[in-house]
């Protein structure tokens, strides 16, 4: 866990304390409030790493950051169930991954759900 100085300096010195903060006011960042202040995650220094290269380096605006980062949410939010299913699917006797799959095939040629 980082406090706000350490992810500060982690950017070495890219943001300021007022573009940190209003990044966590947009909700762009998450960290969780500890007894001193915001605590950060590995997860959220990689966060404000892509927010910074997204605004400063390929200008993506306020609103598009906005939805940059709901769709990468939704994506990574889809690949942790896609690895649940998949560890589900890997439970199941062999008959019955053939026949999950068999069904995946037909899908995947244009078959309808």
């Amino acid at each position: 866990m980082k406090t706000i100085e350490d992810v500060l300096e982690t950017m070495e010195d890219r943001i300021d304390r007022t573009t940190l903060e209003s990044y966590i006011a947009r909700e762009w960042l998450r960290p969780m409030s500890g007894e001193h202040g915001w605590v950060f995650e590995e997860i959220d220094i990689a966060r404000v790493q892509l927010v910074y290269d997204l605004t400063q380096n390929l200008n993506v605006n306020d609103e598009g950051m906005d939805v940059v980062l709901s769709l990468l949410d939704q994506l990574y939010g889809l690949r942790t169930h896609m690895q649940k299913l998949t560890y589900a699917v890997e439970q199941q006797p062999s008959q019955i991954q053939t026949e999950i799959m068999m069904i995946i095939k037909q899908y995947s040629n244009g078959g309808s759900l």
